[in-house]
């Protein structure tokens, strides 16, 4: 009823995601970069030309320890008039491999916002601002925290909400199954 569902990372319309070691990780992935440490807030897909709208999660098992998922709202991060025409207009390199392409980090009608510092590089000095003003702004945000149980379900607008891991044990177990969703 959400959407349609879209293909992950791996080609599959259901995945199941677990914390990665840094050499187990895919190496374009957040985990390629951060491992256990904890997953930065970031819009899911921001690799795509139109990230999906819907993220939806569910906990086949929490681990032990649980590693917490964070929310935060882009739209409570306070950006001004100026700021937010900064964040449309200030040129963006998306790394995707062979498809990179130019963008911003809010899209032109104010839609979604697109954040990964995974793959998100600056062209300019307009976007190494555009890029640190957003990184500033989810440091002094205030999240909400998601600790897991087994058989929650979490529904993210993914235009809205960016999101984030707290750190992770390895061998915790934890492992949630991801399915993706265009409106």
């Amino acid at each position: 009823m959400l959407g349609t569902r879209v293909m992950g990372r791996a080609g599959k319309l259901e995945e199941v995601i677990q914390p990665q070691t840094f050499e187990d990780a895919h190496p374009r992935s957040l985990s390629a970069q951060y491992g256990l440490n904890a997953l930065p807030f970031h819009v899911e897909l921001s690799h795509r030309p139109r990230p999906c709208r819907y993220l939806l999660l569910g906990c086949i098992d929490p681990g032990s320890p649980s590693a917490v998922t964070m929310l935060i709202n882009w739209r409570t991060l306070g950006f001004s008039p100026e700021e937010l025409r900064l964040l449309e207009g200030a040129p963006i390199l998306v790394r995707t491999g062979r498809r990179s392409f130019y963008s911003t980090i809010i899209s032109s009608d104010r839609t979604f916002l697109r954040y990964d510092p995974g793959c998100l590089e600056a062209v300019d000095e307009r976007g190494q601002a555009a890029l640190r003003l957003v990184a500033h702004r989810l440091i002094g945000g205030s999240p909400e925290t998601h600790h897991w149980r087994r058989g929650d379900i979490l529904i993210i607008d993914n235009w809205r909400f960016l999101h984030g891991r707290g750190p992770s044990d390895q061998d915790s177990g934890r492992r949630l199954a991801r399915i993706l969703i265009n409106a």
